[in-house]
């Protein structure tokens, strides 16, 4: 039973007067899906003509970062403030329409684009409040060492209302990897914001990188306040370096996000959860210079991400369900008012379905 935007009542039947009665027909209601990691700003810069915009260069991964930051540092070059607020809310309206009620957008702040995007994003955040739950995170895309005016345009940015601060590979974008952590950490402290931070670097070097975040997070007093987004190092570094490391992730309280348009095949999607530590799945971009496709449905991602790791078995499906909903909820911070319990919002999702593993 619902009262408001609240649950009052989990019963097998209620009795009493509604003004609205659902019939789910014994199918699953869940609470609203999480898309933990998205770039709203971005969404559909690809779409408009006949074959998607910047798609006609080759496709390598190891090119792929540097050439989607320049071709992202051309489009905010001439993009309007109309422009991006309006993909925003497309975006929006499309992941609202297949369920998602929560989301987390990184959202590009350099000496390019200025804070053009953060103002179009805030703005679009204010009129959608009532339809789903943004977090904004002022992101140095460019590096805050590689683009020097990334510093105070992020201050600009936590001064309008972004929720968070993030950057983005410290080894091989920013070649400075203490420097650029600890610059976060101080940003991060100054405002009293949360950090999340893209780590695309693979290897032993985005171990190290990962493991350097983890204790600085620990040494700044920012347990659990820290998510690490990608990390796609844990597909191909040694075994043992992710056995090491998982004690370190826990007392830090480090969060995961992994994109399952970028999930690598080997990434230990399974051995990290059962390991306890807190992981989350997100659709990243939407038919941008980064991604040409996707349409931010996060149960089609579920069907993806199981596919990319050949996982079938109900357990492994059901695991994959949590990190679209409450591992989601965990790296947002927003676990205490989320799920279905008496008291909790009532933002939910009716399926056509008996159960997450025939969702998927």
């Amino acid at each position: 039973g619902i009262v408001g935007d609240r649950i009052i009542k989990i019963e097998a039947k209620i009795e009493g007067t509604v003004k609205d009665e659902i019939d789910a027909k014994g199918n699953l209601v869940s609470p609203g899906f999480v898309d933990a990691h998205t770039h709203m700003d971005k969404s559909f810069t690809s779409t408009g003509e006949r074959l998607p915009k910047f798609w006609s260069r080759p496709y390598t991964r190891d090119a792929a970062i540097d050439a989607a930051i320049e071709d992202g540092l051309k489009y905010y070059k001439n993009a309007t403030h109309e422009e991006i607020k309006r993909h925003v809310i497309e975006h929006a309206h499309m992941q609202v329409l297949h369920g998602t009620l929560y989301t987390r957008t990184h959202v590009d702040v350099d000496s390019v684009a200025k804070t053009k995007a953060v103002e179009a994003v805030l703005e679009a955040k204010e009129e959608l409040k009532d339809l789903i739950d943004i977090q904004v995170v002022a992101f140095a895309q460019s590096g805050f060492f590689v683009d020097l005016e990334s510093e105070s345009l992020i201050r600009k940015s936590l001064d309008m209302g972004c929720d968070l601060v993030g950057g983005v590979d410290p080894a091989t974008r920013e070649n400075n990897v203490e420097g650029s952590l600890d610059l976060c950490f101080k940003l991060a402290k100054e405002y009293d914001v949360d950090i999340d931070y893209h780590i695309h670097d693979i290897g032993t070097v985005g171990v190290y990188s990962i493991n350097r975040l983890a204790q600085k997070t620990i040494e700044n007093g920012y347990k659990g306040r820290v998510t690490t987004s990608h990390a796609w190092c844990f597909a191909d570094a040694p075994s043992e370096w992710l056995d090491e490391a998982i004690p370190l992730y826990k007392d830090s309280g480090m969060k995961f996000v992994t994109c399952f348009s970028s999930t690598p095949p080997t990434m230990p999607v399974i051995k990290l959860l059962e390991a306890g530590i807190n992981l989350g799945c997100a659709s990243d971009n939407i038919r941008d210079f980064w991604v040409p496709f996707d349409n931010g449905d996060m149960v089609q991602g579920a069907l993806i991400e199981t596919q990319r790791l050949e996982l079938k078995t109900n357990r492994d499906l059901g695991l994959i369900w949590k990190m679209i909903t409450s591992e989601g909820a965990r790296v947002l911070g927003i676990e205490k008012n989320y799920g279905i319990e008496v008291g909790k919002k009532a933002d939910l999702v009716v399926l056509n379905s008996l159960s997450p593993q025939w969702a998927i």
